[in-house]
């Protein structure tokens, strides 16, 4: 065997992340050396004249085989890591209300539940006097100022320069109070040749109404009474909204229901939301697609290898006839196969199928598509040089007792990395 020629071919393929079903038990490593033994009992002696297409081949259709085998595996585990067992919640009014899922403990979510949002908790605002963009108004000096938010007091003090306009001032003012980073953004708002400043809280909502945030000048009548910055334009309000009828309250438009289900109120509406837990659909699909890309990658490769070779597409007429017992079933999941053999997906079905759990009875742990397909990975990692064209130099003897070779296909296609085996 030329070594060479294999760092040559496998220099093109990406190294896979080995997973868990990478690994085997020496019993299922016993298991695979008597299927190859059993199959080699019957098999006629074959003279391949490797090539580099044919090598190519075979790494190929291993590959492919693996990678197959491995996400119909995870479909197939009876565990939190299979993607069916997944749920993400489900809101009938994704304009006024939103549910996400945060735990991994189905069991602790709270039940379906119906939400009507009455308004959305809001900001406080405070919305100063006007002033001309270029008049002059307080004189030179320093100016000293308390900020309370909530049961925090924060000093302040702002010095202003000589000659200093109102622009110069609520500018850098507003810059000063946001960088200070206490729950409170301040900006200055600026129309034709006026100016004021807009001071709003981070937080939202409070009990009966009460104001977030005070300013209040330490020195008799200073800057904040000048610019009139403690004048609420806006109180803030808590978010009202009726959970399966009783009326509820909350500081936030987001919230969490029984340490497990995050609701964030977005309008409201005159018609309740239902909150429903479905299977996670978008996971779903993206397990169904890695199924489809390892099978396509098996098509692909004998496509190409037929062309390169002028040999029959076996290996596309055997996976075809896996599929055809599971055509109808595949098509209500939105998966349908084209001319050359290849799958395709329809999304909004395959969405559709995997909320009403059609995805999981056709790729699930108790579907026949699932396990015939991974009989059929099996057999090709066992021996991908059957696909690849060869001479038949002789028949079995089966006038004598038969005779298995365990490592036989490992001359041309065994263990040539640990990720491969």
């Amino acid at each position: 065997m030329d070594y060479n020629v294999y760092n040559y071919l496998t220099a093109d393929h990406t190294r896979r992340t080995v997973s868990k079903y990478d690994a085997h038990k020496p019993s299922e490593l016993r298991s695979v050396m008597k299927k190859i033994t059993k199959m080699t009992q019957s098999s006629p002696v074959y003279l391949i004249r490797l090539s580099n297409a044919k090598q190519t081949y075979a790494l190929n259709l291993k590959d492919g085989a693996i990678s197959l085998s491995n996400t119909l595996q995870m479909m197939s585990e009876d565990s939190l890591d299979n993607v069916f067992s997944r749920r993400k919640a489900y809101s009938t009014q994704e304009e006024q209300v939103n549910a996400r899922i945060i735990t991994d403990n189905y069991d602790m979510l709270p039940d379906e539940a119906e939400i009507k949002v009455n308004h959305l908790a809001s900001h406080q605002v405070n919305m100063g006097k006007e002033f001309y963009t270029t008049g002059k108004g307080l004189g030179e000096g320093t100016y000293r100022f308390t900020i309370a938010v909530n049961d925090n007091v924060y000093d302040f003090q702002y010095n202003i320069r000589k000659d200093a306009n109102h622009k110069e001032v609520i500018e850098g003012l507003s810059n000063f109070i946001t960088k200070a980073k206490i729950g409170i953004t301040a900006a200055p708002i600026q129309s034709a040749d006026k100016i004021q400043m807009r001071l709003e809280s981070d937080m939202t909502g409070s009990v009966g109404g009460e104001p977030i945030f005070r300013l209040q000048d330490k020195e008799g009548k200073g800057i904040v009474d000048y610019y009139a910055l403690d004048k609420i334009s806006s109180f803030p309000r808590s978010a009202s909204f009726e959970l399966n009828g009783a009326d509820k309250t909350s500081l936030n438009n987001t919230f969490i229901l029984g340490k497990t289900l995050e609701v964030s109120l977005y309008a409201p509406g005159e018609t309740a939301a239902q909150i429903r837990y479905l299977p996670d659909s978008e996971q779903i699909i993206s397990s169904v697609q890695k199924v489809m890309d390892s099978y396509n990658k098996l098509v692909d490769s004998t496509l190409e290898y037929a062309e390169k070779s002028e040999q029959p597409v076996k290996m596309v007429r055997e996976l075809r006839g896996v599929l055809r017992p599971y055509l109808s079933e595949m098509e209500a999941c939105g998966i349908t196969l084209d001319d050359q053999g290849h799958m395709v997906m329809d999304e909004a079905l395959a969405v559709q199928a995997a909320e009403e759990g059609d995805m999981e009875k056709t790729f699930g742990k108790e579907a026949g598509l699932n396990r015939r397909l991974q009989e059929k990975t099996s057999e090709i990692k066992i021996n991908p040089m059957e696909y690849v064209d060869k001479i038949l130099v002789s028949y079995p003897d089966f006038s004598r007792p038969p005779r298995g070779f365990s490592y036989i296909t490992s001359l041309y296609s065994g263990m040539l990395f640990n990720y491969y085996c």
